[in-house]
């Protein structure tokens, strides 16, 4: 592992978020391998495959917001040691969300990475989301962060 990959899996997972909120889809697409996988959970959009549905999928769940923030927070980020292009990430993330009609929410994430060095650079392989706290939208079906339970609770 380089200081110099590390620091450019950082600066792609702060790309995303930037063009995320800036609804720059085709770029945040391109930030993606061609055979990418993304799971968002069951309420937004599923197991999706290919860099072009994965753009789709983004587009289609972006364009219900106004405004949207996405928040990064610690980031854990492991190299393969039998492949230097591969890494995985699992990394926090709070994304504020204001919809078109005025309602707002915000969901606490983890964004679980697989991530391939390419002629292009880091880029996402692999990304799905678990959710640990969703505030003000009950309805939306997630993927949660798994949680064991405590032996005895209040």
């Amino acid at each position: 592992m380089r200081i110099e990959d590390r620091v450019a899996i950082g600066d792609l997972m702060a790309l995303y978020c930037e063009r995320v909120d800036e609804y720059d889809i085709d770029a945040v697409a391109a930030l993606f391998t061609p055979d990418c996988v993304t799971d968002y959970g069951p309420g937004r959009g599923g197991l999706v495959s290919g860099r072009d549905a994965v753009r789709d999928r983004i587009a289609g769940g972006q364009a219900q917001f106004r405004r949207t923030h996405h928040q990064l927070g610690q980031s854990r980020v492991t190299f393969d040691p039998a492949d230097p292009d591969r890494a995985a990430a699992v990394t926090y993330v709070t994304a504020s969300h204001e919809e078109w009609e005025g309602r707002q929410w915000r969901a606490h994430l983890r964004y679980v990475d697989v991530l391939a060095h390419t002629r292009e650079g880091w880029q996402f392989a692999e990304r799905r989301v678990h959710a640990g706290v969703i505030e003000n939208r009950p309805e939306i079906d997630w993927v949660w962060v798994p949680r064991q339970e405590p032996a005895a609770r209040p």
